[in-house]
């Protein structure tokens, strides 16, 4: 379903949601970002607090940025951008409690909104890898990533973007992701409701699927929730496990680090020793130590 934009269309400021399931970001500043709905294509203009600015085509919504930008001498607060990744059938708010907490330690956050029911994690990679390429006035970014955000980082980072000849990579950190494919997804898969709900990158999580996805090259902290038992949250899966996926799913080869935090796959990313760690590590000059 797509409708034609008038080319100066009128624009009442309004509050919005930010995006939630149905709208992609293509460019992000300081706040404010780009988003283009996955139905009907068109595009909007959301403020630091996702109150709409604008909308329209992709180029006149950079138009009227470039116009805000100027008026309230719009900047980021750090060089360092830290781009948070929420999960399957998640939106980028379930991130605002780690972005809070990496705001006071001086870092800017980026939490992406991306369709994650209706895309492919490679899809979801050309998103980000699109809003990356457009990112201005950053040095170096890390990611924190949540489920299936960090496979989607997995994706990114193989790829050989423009992005990456001026800005450079320093973290990333993985939070109850699928590393090595989630078996609760397999089980669930035959059923239509699963399939319909989460989308193709539902059937991306299964074991044996994820292999297609490089291993990370930069400094990696691998985070897992458990109850370091042998039933986990969920006993159907046989092993210690957040409920949703295993800890040894979340392992990956080469990883830096590894933390087990006593918490459920929905929360995993809030709870204190997850943003401890996720603090220390960014910080940390010597990832190997």
């Amino acid at each position: 379903m797509r409708f034609q934009v008038p080319d100066k269309p009128v624009n009442l400021r309004f509050p919005t949601s930010g995006g939630k399931y149905f709208w992609e970001d293509l460019y992000y500043f300081a706040g404010w970002r780009i988003q283009k709905h996955i139905w009907t294509g068109h595009c909007r203009l959301l403020d630091d607090r996702d109150a709409r600015r604008s909308w329209g085509s992709y180029e006149h919504c950079l138009s009227q940025f470039r116009h805000f930008r100027n008026k309230y001498d719009l900047k980021f607060s750090s060089t360092h951008l830290v781009v948070l990744l929420h999960g399957l059938a998640r939106h980028k708010n379930t991130m605002k409690k780690p972005a809070r907490f990496l705001t006071e330690k001086g870092y800017d956050c980026y939490l992406v909104n991306y369709p994650s029911t209706f895309q492919s994690v490679e899809d979801h990679a050309d998103q980000v890898e699109e809003t990356l390429n457009r990112l201005e006035d950053i040095e170096t970014v890390s990611f924190v990533a949540h489920s299936l955000g960090g496979l989607v980082c997995r994706e990114l980072l193989s790829r050989n973007s423009d992005w990456r000849r001026k800005i450079k990579i320093s973290r990333l950190v993985m939070i109850g992701t699928p590393n090595q494919g989630a078996r609760i997804a397999r089980f669930f898969d035959p059923l239509w409701l699963y399939r319909t709900i989460s989308g193709p990158s539902g059937q991306d999580v299964q074991p044996g699927r994820v292999s297609r996805f490089a291993l990370p090259s930069v400094p990696t902290l691998v985070i897992a929730g458990g109850r370091a038992t042998k039933s986990g949250f969920n006993p159907f899966l046989q092993e210690d496990n957040d409920g949703i996926v295993t800890v040894e799913e979340t392992k990956v080869e080469g990883m830096t680090r590894f933390l087990r935090v006593p918490a459920i796959h929905t929360v995993v990313m809030d709870h204190p020793e997850t943003l401890k760690a996720i603090g220390e590590f960014l910080q940390d000059q010597d990832p190997a130590s």
